[in-house]
């Protein structure tokens, strides 16, 4: 018998299977996204197994009331793509580097950003947009 083994939840206070050992309709966060689901609920259990720097563990969520993954907007996944950009040019800064060209680069994927969110009547400037990062 594993020590892991308590569906009760009597021993870790919340119900525990051991690694890989977890009833069929109970899921991680991976294997939900794995499916393009996301948790609908509180986790329902979790999964515990052995190792080096201590033991495993993941929560567990009910698949039958999971729900879509939401789907980014091109506005956001621009967003991410530009804040990208920047974290490489800090990157190349720091090691010495003159990122002139790409900052070029990301000053023109903001205007033209900021050109579409004004076409679409959307404000021009959206959360964590529109301050300067000081450096």
């Amino acid at each position: 018998m594993s020590r892991f083994l308590d569906p009760e939840g009597k021993k870790f206070g919340l119900p525990t299977w051991p690694w890989r050992m977890a009833p069929q309709h109970l899921r991680t966060r991976r294997q939900l996204a794995s499916e393009g689901l996301r948790p609908g609920g509180e986790y329902e259990g979790q999964v515990r197994g052995p190792a080096r720097r201590g033991p495993l563990q993941a929560y567990l969520y009910d698949a039958e009331t999971a729900v879509p993954k939401r789907e980014s907007s091109a506005a956001q996944l621009e967003a991410l793509r530009i804040a990208r950009w920047t974290r490489s040019a800090d990157a190349t800064e720091r090691r010495g580097i003159d990122a002139t060209d790409m900052r070029e680069l990301i000053e023109q994927a903001r205007r033209d950003l900021a050109v579409r969110r004004v076409e679409r009547g959307q404000p021009s400037a959206g959360r964590g947009q529109g301050r300067e990062r000081s450096r």
